[in-house]
């Protein structure tokens, strides 16, 4: 069983993940995992944070040289920012320095609450999106294994605003170049430079974008999921991860939100080909009855605009009952770009666990061995 746990804070010393049940065996590439980090931390619209975090993941057990031992893999990422903060986490806050007014949509309200500290501080150093970092670095290392078993993970922008992209082939090599040089992640750049325009007036209005991504996961042999139970459906995995990456309010697979297509447009026609079952359309996105048919696992996701709005909305202090004006906290603008790494990476988590279960392996080259032994027998049948 593949699990993990993470801990940290916003601004404290590091960033910290236990992962468990990732088979031994596995070379490792670290530098791999710096690359999905920094991938991370680039996208137009970022805040200065990201001028002072040069996020580098530390492994400080589970590996022998390079390699996978089996035992539990302890990731540690290190934060800058703690130099500026630690006079913070190092003493009680002073009631002058407590904060009570709260963000409306960020975690400030339902933490102050449900924890009951006295300073909404608390909750923004653990509701914050700085998170991400660790579950990406997670993601990354799963991501290196996925693609030794030739499962491809990619994604790109496919709104700001009201600014949408055009549907293209992420496996084609020369259009996700682009993709990936892109600091919009999007393919075409009269778009490129609509998202940046609708990027840059909401900075100089003092205001926040949202927008979704769109996410192509290739290779994913038919079989991986259950529908015996409503917990083991692949879709339901996928979408509980996703939908716990901040700022994430919305998962489709597939053409989940048209509802223009008719019964007998949408369910994707099946054709007998080479021996081998061929499809006509993706709208179901790769995945039926919670299990994935072998298909593209094609998701989208809708990122709400960022809840530190610069100038201000209509919100409430906590200690005086006063209605007042939102305070501010330093953040991005747009987190749509980097929000696709983000989850490209927690989809690698979620898709190696259903792996590991359905081919219960303790070592890397046993689990190699019975999923290509599944893919042969898939052909044959």
């Amino acid at each position: 069983m593949l699990r993990f746990l993470d801990g940290g804070e916003s601004h404290g010393k590091a960033l910290v993940a236990i992962l468990e049940g990732f088979p031994s065996n596995f070379h490792i590439d670290v530098e791999e995992i710096n690359k999905e980090l920094q991938r991370r931390q680039q996208g137009y619209g970022r805040g200065k944070r990201m001028s002072i975090e040069k996020d580098q993941v530390e492994i400080w057990s589970g590996l022998r040289g390079d390699k996978t031992t089996g035992a539990p893999i302890t990731m540690i990422i290190k934060n800058k920012d703690y130099e500026n903060w630690k006079d913070f986490f190092n003493r009680e806050a002073k009631e002058e320095e407590k904060i009570k007014i709260i963000r409306p949509g960020h975690g400030d309200l339902v933490g102050f609450y449900k924890y009951k500290t006295g300073d909404i501080r608390d909750a923004i150093e653990r509701t914050s999106a700085r998170n991400t970092a660790i579950r990406t670095a997670i993601g990354a290392l799963c991501k290196q294994l996925l693609k030794s078993l030739d499962i491809d993970i990619r994604s790109m922008t496919k709104s700001v605003g009201a600014v949408y992209e055009n549907k293209v082939n992420l496996f084609n090599e020369d259009i996700y170049t682009i993709i990936q040089n892109s600091d919009i992640r999007c393919y075409n750049k009269p778009i490129e430079e609509k998202i940046k325009a609708a990027i840059d007036k909401c900075k100089l209005e003092g205001d926040t974008i949202g927008g979704s991504v769109f996410i192509s996961i290739k290779g994913v042999p038919l079989g991986i999921g259950s529908y015996t139970q409503w917990d083991r459906k692949l879709d339901a995995i996928i979408s509980m991860g996703i939908m716990s990456v901040q700022a994430v309010k919305a998962i489709a697979f597939g053409e989940g939100f048209n509802s223009n297509i008719q019964g007998s447009e949408f369910n994707d026609e099946a054709y007998f080909k080479n021996n081998e079952i061929i499809r006509g359309t993706n709208h179901a996105g790769g995945i039926e009855a919670g299990v994935s048919n072998g298909e593209n696992i094609d998701i989208t996701a809708f990122i709400k605009p960022i809840p530190s709005v610069k100038k201000g909305i209509a919100s409430i202090n906590l200690a005086s009952k006063e209605n007042v004006i939102s305070r501010y906290e330093r953040s991005d603008v747009c987190a749509v770009i980097p929000a696709a790494v983000v989850i490209e990476n927690v989809c690698a988590f979620h898709i190696l666990s259903e792996i590991l279960n359905k081919f219960p392996s303790d070592e890397y080259n046993e689990l190699k061995r019975n999923f290509y032994d599944y893919k042969a027998y898939l052909k044959k049948m």
